[in-house]
């Protein structure tokens, strides 16, 4: 099975500065204090995966999704987001035991995806991550307010 390894922000929302954050096999959630950036990391998740609508990733448009700055810092130019599973399974069907998603946006609205370093198209690493059962629109991530909208469910 692919899980997650880390995940790397740099200029995406509130990571204005490069942030690298781990994840353990299994893990199943993300808790922190209201303010603490988890919905930005579940955005970031989304983002790297090929979402496409500025809405579902809580921005006007996709160029919002650049830092701002703050505490002393400049706004950032651009914004990236790289993903990095564990693929000794092999589900995703890439002779790597490590298979790394990048995506980078600038403010003129320009974007690039790459593969394990390498320029791809969002059509290409979709199918691949389609392969190993990851998709931003599937049931692998509750987005902010959904789990509420499940729970109320009549």
């Amino acid at each position: 099975m692919v899980y997650v390894k880390r995940m790397v922000c740099i200029g995406f929302k509130s990571f204005r500065k490069k942030t690298i954050v781990n994840f353990d096999k299994g893990f199943t959630a993300i808790v922190g204090a209201n303010g603490s950036g988890k919905s930005n990391i579940i955005d970031a998740f989304v983002f790297v995966l090929g979402e496409l609508s500025a809405k579902t990733l809580r921005a006007n448009n996709i160029k919002d999704l650049i830092s701002n700055g703050g505490n002393g810092l400049d706004p950032a130019e651009t914004a990236s987001v790289e993903i990095v599973f564990d693929n000794t399974s092999k589900a995703i069907p890439i002779d790597s035991e490590e298979v790394s998603v990048l995506r980078k946006i600038d403010r003129n609205g320009n974007g690039i995806y790459k593969l394990n370093g390498k320029k791809s198209t969002r059509k290409e690493i979709m199918d691949l991550l389609d392969l190993g059962g990851l998709m931003p629109n599937s049931s692998n991530m509750i987005m902010q307010g959904e789990l509420f909208r499940l729970i109320n469910m009549n």
